[in-house]
Formats: C-alpha cells, structure tokens, sequence
C-alpha cells in the first residue's frame, strides 16, 4: 500500500494498525509501504508515547538505562532490543561496562579496602579485558601504579614504543591498557619526543605498493638465514651469522664469525640444526656464502641437499623477502652493538653481549609480529598449550588475575595456577594428587605459598 509522504492522517492510521498487529514500525513500514522516517515524525509531531520513540544517539545515561530496563523486562536480546528501538549496540554495551565499573568502585569504597588490581586476561584465550575495581591515578584515569610503570620502563628504554609497552605491561604485569592511553601518559610528561606508531604519522604515509607479507605455517617449516657486518674496536670486522624460525621469530643460531665461508655458514646452520631441529626450507640471500651464480654447486648447497632442505633464494636486491631476519638484523645493531663499549680485545665479550641478547629475546621480550607473545613460547608451542589448558581449566575456581605459568617439557605441559586455598599443579590437565608420579613429574597438588 503507497501513501503519499507527509499525509499524516494516513500516516496516523497505519501507526494505530501497526501497534494492534503488536508488530515492530520497521516491519510495519515495510509491510504498508512508508517510510519509517514518516512514522518517526509523526510520533514526534503528535506525541505518541505509547510506545519509547526510537532513540538514536542517547548521551543521557539515565534515559538510556531506561531503554535497557525496557528492554530486560521485554526478555529481548541487546541486539534485538536495539533494533527495535533504534539505539546504538555500543552504546548499550558501554552503558553496562561503566554501570559495572561504578558499581564495583562503589563496592570498594564502603568496604574500606583500598586495592590495586589488575586487568587480567583471566583466563580468556583472547586476551580480552577484565574490569577490576580500585584506586586510579587521577589525570589519566589509569589504576593506581600503572602510570609509574610506564613512565619508568619508557626512560629505562627510550627506543620502545606505545606496542611495545603496552606487551610489556600485559607479560610481566598483567595489565592491558590502550595505546592511545599509553601515548596520553608519555605525552604529559615529555617522553614523546619521537613517532612511536602509526597514531603519530601521517595518513599519507602508507605502505609501498607492491609489498606483501607472508609467514611460514607452522614452526621449522622455514628458517630465514643472513649475515650482517659488526665492527669493534680497532676496526676489526666480524660476522654476525643469524637464523630465525619464520614462524615463531625465534632465534635458533647467533654467531660472531670471522669469516663469512661457505663452511663456515654449514658449522653455523648444522649447529642450530642439532638443538633446534631440521627445517623444510630454508630462505637466504644470493650471497656468496650461499648461492653461486654459475652452475657449480656451491658447498653450502650440497649440504642442503645432503640434509634434504629445500633451499629458497631470495631476488637480488630484495631485502624485504628476508624481511624477518632483516629486521632483527637493525634491532640487534640499534639495542646492542651500537650501544655496546667493547674493549680493544673484544670479539670474547662481544660473542658474550650477543648471547645474552638473544637469550632474553626469545624467552623474555614480547614480539610485535606475533600478537606480543615470546618467540620460546610459539617455537615450543606453549601459545596453543596455553589456550587448551585455559579452556580445560575454566570454571574451576582458579583466579587467573593472579598469573599462572605453562611449562612445556617434551611431550608433557605442567601448569601451575592458584585458588583460595594456595598453588595447583597440572600435568597434562590432570590435577596433580599428593604422592602421585607420573613419570619422570611428580609433587603435590597444592603447596602453600609462602
């Protein structure tokens, strides 16, 4: 049925049958033919309050909550509830976390405690935020402390940006905050003398046509391999020889070398081989050490097919193919070698600086490309042990706000997670009872903290 627009006794009419067929107006505009943008107008214009009017955009918070009241006593869904009254999703959602998050500050202040909590991931495989009840630094709106935290770890490490920090304040603290409130906070005390991420640059400062990102599947499906110049003192030129898990960023081999052989390379790769494991692939340069242009077979390439390794050579003049290797290449020379004061009799100390380096790279320094996780944890696959052992153990009453810890050892994953009463230890899921052994793993299945 077509009416024409603005005849509001017919529009009138329709509203009326709309309400007796106990229908929606957008179900009643569609089956009679009106705009609702009419039916909207004529419950303005003549007052029909028989029914809430569609709100839109609410910024009063106590007419909102009224709608979600309503819509709570209609049994209906936030979703269909905003659809049919013509709210913003968000905004119920955000009316019901800052409904929680003043309830719970409530709660703290008639209780007298004054706790520090945290925003945990508790649990939750996606890392999802947790609301917490406590003090907060007044300014930023941060929890009491937090703002300390990253105001110091910026001045301990002027090069870490907003990511960076944020995967720190997540790893070692389990606490989650924005980048935007990280960059807020740096801000008001001075400490953003430089870009740190894209919400400082400019929109026209996209990423070069052409570009495209890959990673390998799962790890030691491929190794990355590259060689970099480091110079110490006297002048003295080394080799720095690294292979990275494309998969995981973890760093199966750094050596200092003092020459950049083809023998030398298969000593480097063959070591990492017998600790890590063999790879499918392996991606290098068209360097010397690896890749001859005529059609001898270069020494490097025989032990590849000796080992069955597939050898991937990237294009000349394409660094961006090893972008991965590449990439740890300049961070190692900006956080390391730059900053190292080595002595005139160095290659020992600087072999030494190196080792340490990595070893905190892969088992203690969040990466960017991987959701800032720590490359040990994706090599080993203690990321999906993680994920498991949080799904099998969720709603047991464990408070995971409080941190918990996944060992992978071989072909066994130990977890230790807390309750009420003190620590519970697991072994493959399975609740460790006093006195049991399995294997080579046993203990008690809880000790009391000290």
């Amino acid at each position: 049925m077509g009416i024409k627009s603005r005849d509001w006794e017919s529009i009138g009419k329709i509203v009326r049958q709309i309400k007796d067929a106990g229908i929606t107006f957008v179900e009643g505009a569609k089956r009679f033919g009106i705009p609702l943008q009419d039916i909207r107008e004529y419950r303005r214009r003549f007052k029909d309050d028989s029914v809430p009017v569609s709100a839109g955009k609410v910024k009063n918070f106590e007419k909102l909550g009224d709608y979600v009241s309503r819509i709570r006593e209609l049994g209906l869904s936030y979703s269909e509830g905003a659809h049919r009254f013509g709210l913003d999703i968000k905004a119920i959602y955000r009316y019901n976390h800052n409904k929680r998050i003043k309830e719970k500050r409530e709660q703290a202040k008639s209780s007298g405690v004054d706790v520090v909590p945290v925003i945990a991931e508790c649990g939750s495989a996606s890392g999802e935020e947790c609301e917490s009840s406590g003090a907060e630094d007044k300014g930023s709106g941060l929890l009491s402390g937090v703002e300390e935290l990253i105001v110091n770890y910026r001045r301990e490490h002027p090069d870490y940006g907003y990511k960076r920090i944020a995967d720190y304040l997540k790893s070692r603290h389990f606490i989650v905050v924005q980048r935007k409130k990280i960059r807020e906070v740096l801000k008001s005390h001075g400490l953003t003398d430089r870009v740190d991420s894209n919400f400082d640059k400019s929109v026209n400062e996209d990423r070069p046509k052409g570009s495209r990102r890959f990673e390998a599947a799962y790890p030691r499906e491929l190794y990355q391999m590259d060689i970099t110049y480091v110079y110490l003192a006297n002048n003295a030129i080394y080799y720095l020889v690294i292979i990275v898990d494309d998969n995981s960023r973890f760093c199966v081999s750094c050596e200092l070398r003092r020459d950049m052989r083809g023998l030398s390379m298969i000593e480097v790769l063959h070591r990492a081989i017998e600790r890590y494991g063999k790879p499918a692939k392996l991606l290098t340069d068209q360097g010397s050490s690896f890749y001859s242009w005529s059609r001898e077979q270069t020494l490097f390439s025989k032990y590849l097919d000796d080992m069955q390794i597939e050898h991937i050579v990237a294009d000349p003049h394409s660094p961006q193919t090893l972008g991965k290797v590449e990439r740890l290449n300049q961070t190692v020379q900006r956080e390391l070698l730059n900053k190292g004061h080595f002595s005139r009799n160095s290659y020992q100390e600087a072999c030494g600086s190196i080792v340490d380096y990595f070893h905190h790279y892969n088992y203690a320094r969040p990466h960017q490309g991987i959701s800032g996780a720590f490359p040990s944890s994706r090599f080993h696959g203690v990321i999906g042990e993680t994920t498991r052992i949080e799904s099998e153990l969720c709603g047991s009453g464990l408070d995971f706000s409080r941190g918990y810890l996944v060992f992978k050892m071989l072909e066994h994953t130990v977890s230790i997670t807390c309750n009420s009463t003190g620590l519970q230890i697991f072994l493959d899921g399975n609740l460790l009872d006093s006195g049991q052994e399995s294997g080579p793993l046993s203990g008690p299945d809880i000790v009391k903290p000290d």
